[in-house]
């Protein structure tokens, strides 16, 4: 068990700065910014971001119980192998669509703050 569980906190230890910036931006949206054209869309692409950060962060840790609970090598885990880089590219695709979304809602943010009154 103990190195399941250093494997297990090696692999989150990966997705804590990602999550860790997700939760900091989600929190800055909500207190900071103030209610602005492009602030939904900003919330939206970051919590995007966040759940992709959240469930990368449970595929870790299924990956990892896998991995140690493997009765005969990595044999027969092999075809969840394949499963989870397809849904970790999955999840990076998701990602990079909350990062689109948030520069959207920053730009739109940004635009109406220079418009003049």
């Amino acid at each position: 068990m103990d190195g399941f569980l250093t494997q297990l906190l090696t692999m989150l230890g990966y997705q804590l700065p990602e999550l860790l910036a997700c939760v900091a931006g989600v929190a800055m949206l909500l207190m900071w910014a103030p209610a602005a054209p492009g602030r939904p869309l900003a919330l939206a692409g970051t919590g995007l971001m966040l759940a992709a950060a959240v469930f990368r962060g449970a595929m870790s840790a299924w990956q990892a119980w896998l991995i140690h609970s493997a009765a005969d090598g990595y044999a027969s885990i092999s075809g969840m192998m394949s499963l989870f880089g397809a849904v970790g590219m999955l999840l990076g695709v998701v990602s990079a669509a909350g990062l689109v979304m948030l520069a959207w809602g920053a730009s739109q943010a940004m635009q109406a703050a220079r418009a003049p009154a």
